[in-house]
């Protein structure tokens, strides 16, 4: 009975909205290209959240990385770092730049920001390899806070997916504008012109 009385409440929704009614039966339905050849989408979100816990490879190493920058022969950025040992040994093996990111933190809950591991890494390893911080930027003054610690770009997921699925090319590029917004009106409140101006004397931490 539980399953009937939902079905009942989302046939009621349907009918209070009907353009999401006509939305949903004339577009296209949702896919991932990307995992065509990966993921059978008829076995639903199980299907996905499978492949991305599989595809979690224990056997790789430092050394299969290592022969990926070889072969690759040009810049190479490794993204998932999270430690100062890490950014060392990405360092080592000829990588050009890293990317600090948990991804998210849904795969493991409960570890740290990006952020919180920026100012060490940079301190250790950011006059050799470009780092960049990926995780939870939402606003201007996050990219900011990022750059001023030592970071030399950030990364946005989020922040563009919601609007693209919000409002399609539209909305990520009113998002983009926002950013751009925010991230110069609070340049000019620090009194700073250029991002070269930025540095840690703009933070202080609690």
């Amino acid at each position: 009975a539980i399953p009937f009385r939902l079905n009942l409440a989302g046939m009621a929704q349907f009918a209070l909205k009907p353009a999401w009614a006509i939305n949903y039966f004339t577009h296209e339905g949702f896919e991932l290209p990307q995992l065509d050849e990966h993921v059978d989408m008829g076995g639903g979100t199980m299907s996905i959240s499978r492949y991305f816990t599989e595809m979690l490879d224990p056997s790789m190493t430092w050394d299969d990385v290592a022969e990926m920058v070889k072969l690759w022969s040009g810049p190479f950025c490794l993204k998932g770092v999270m430690s100062v040992e890490d950014a060392k040994r990405a360092v080592d093996i000829g990588c050009s730049g890293i990317v600090l990111s948990n991804h998210g933190g849904r795969q493991l809950d409960g570890s740290r920001a990006a952020f919180d591991q920026l100012a060490e890494v940079v301190d250790a390893v950011g006059d050799r390899i470009d780092v960049i911080m990926d995780g939870g930027v939402q606003r201007g003054t996050h990219v900011l806070k990022a750059l001023s610690l030592g970071a030399k770009a950030v990364g946005v997921g989020r922040y563009y997916l919601f609007p693209l699925a919000a409002a399609g090319q539209p909305g990520v590029e009113r998002a983009l504008e926002q950013m751009r917004v925010e991230i110069e009106r609070g340049m000019k409140l620090m009194g700073c012109s250029s991002i070269e101006q930025l540095s840690r004397n703009n933070l202080r931490f609690r």
